[in-house]
Parts: structure tokens; sequence; C-alpha cells
């Protein structure tokens, strides 16, 4: 097993240089240019990446595309690009290229590009987690869910945590009578990795689990992998479909 002891350092300092990155890609099946759709006047991703500018302790932030529509478009509202693989199978993929350019990195997190309310405080809360454990190779965030009914739909990801806030199991299922408010969480895709780990974690084939749940964050749990799960304050809206993205546009913008 690998281990998650060795953290390298920032600037002679003892605190872990913190990369955040938000993968962007054009071609998304159900929902093709999600990253440069319209809410609320401007494009998907740069609501994403505004809240990503107010998590703290993030030393870098960079935008991960393959495409140079999002380049573009990225570049106009002022953030900084990197330009990746088209043959990546997934944002994962996508963030440990770019992590790769970086070796000085201790921390690196993983920000879907499509979650326009981002709980910028949360995801502080995960990186001073992660700089104050240097064993936690992997961390993520959840929340609990006020409309319980909604964990029963297979588009949402639950987790069931342990005593000690580690992730027992994902699912799409509805695990722990999540819908009748039971102690499934609705799990969030955020992700923290140590450096050394995220590139393993790339490298290895899917799991059995990952392939009948079409959770990633599985593969890590099969292999004995421990995740942390750092809790979000509230629910806050993904966006996967054109019809969420119109939800959200009439309900207008949150906080």
């Amino acid at each position: 097993m690998l281990s998650c002891d060795s953290v390298p350092t920032s600037h002679g300092t003892s605190t872990a240089a913190v990369l955040a990155v938000i993968p962007a890609r054009y071609g998304a099946s159900r929902f093709p240019g999600k990253p440069l759709a319209s809410l609320w006047g401007r494009p998907l991703l740069e609501h994403v990446w505004e809240r990503a500018r107010r998590i703290e302790g993030v030393n870098e932030l960079v935008i991960a595309t393959d495409d140079l529509r999002i380049a573009e478009a990225a570049r106009g509202f002022g953030a900084r690009i990197e330009m990746t693989s088209p043959e990546h199978a997934s944002g994962t993929d996508r963030v440990a290229e770019v992590a790769r350019r970086r070796p000085g990195a201790g921390i690196i997190l993983n920000l879907q590009g499509d979650e326009p309310e981002l709980d910028s405080e949360a995801v502080s809360r995960l990186i001073r987690g992660m700089q104050a454990d240097p064993g936690l190779c992997m961390a993520t965030l959840a929340h609990r869910e006020d409309r319980p009914r909604a964990l029963a739909a297979p588009d949402v990801a639950k987790v069931v945590v342990d005593a000690e806030g580690f992730a027992l199991y994902f699912s799409r299922a509805d695990v722990a009578q999540g819908s009748s408010g039971g102690p499934a969480l609705r799990h969030v895709g955020v992700y923290g990795f140590r450096p050394d780990f995220l590139l393993e974690f790339a490298s290895w084939p899917a799991g059995e689990l990952e392939r009948a749940e079409r959770l990633e964050q599985l593969r890590a749990l099969e292999r004995g992998v421990r995740i942390k799960v750092f809790m979000a304050s509230g629910a806050f809206g993904g966006v996967d479909t054109p019809e969420q993205l119109a939800a959200l546009e009439r309900r207008g913008p949150s906080g």
C-alpha cells in the first residue's frame, strides 16, 4: 500500500503547496458544450472558477482542457489554462496530467467544472484537514440532504461513512435508507489527492465495483485506500443536464 506520510513542502515551509485543477471538456455525452453553456449571463465554467478563487490555501488554480473553445473563453475571464490530451477517459486523468507538470505540489484538488455553487469554505476545510494529517492519501466532500427523497435517484451519488468520517461505500443505489432520512450522505465530486497517490490512482484499471456503480472513487476503496469525507455546510447545485441548468437559471444564484 502506498504511504502518504511524505508530503512535499513549498517555499521552505511546512505547508504543502496546493494545486487546484478544474477539468473541462466540451463533448460531454449528456450535455455537449456544457462548460460554455450560459448561466445567469455567463459561462457555467466561469461560475465554478470564481467559486474556486475563494478557496483558502490554494497556491495555483488551473483550468485543464483539450478544447480551444473552452480555452479561449476561460482566458477571456482571466483563468490560467493548461491544454491536455484529448485521449483522457476522465477528468481525474486530465488532472493527473497537470499534476505531473507540477512536481512541487503537495496537495492536488480536482474540482468539477459543473458545480457553479461550489462550497468554497468546505473545500478550504478539506485542504486544512489534509495539511493536518499527512497520512491522508485522498479526501472528498459530502453533505446531508435536506430533501431525503432526492437520494433515491440513481444519478445522485451517495456515501456512507464510518465513525471517524472515512467512506465505507459510495453508491448510486439508495443505500442505508437515504431516502428515508437514514445515514447516507449526498456525495460531492470534489477530491483532494497527494500527488504520488493521484498518479498511481490514475494508472490503475477500473475495478469491478467502479464498473458496476460508475463511480471511479471506488477504485481506491477496492484497493484498501481510506477516503476521508469532509462535510459541506449544505447542499449546492451541480449541473448534469440541460434541465438542471434551466432549473438553476430560474432559481437564480445563491450566496
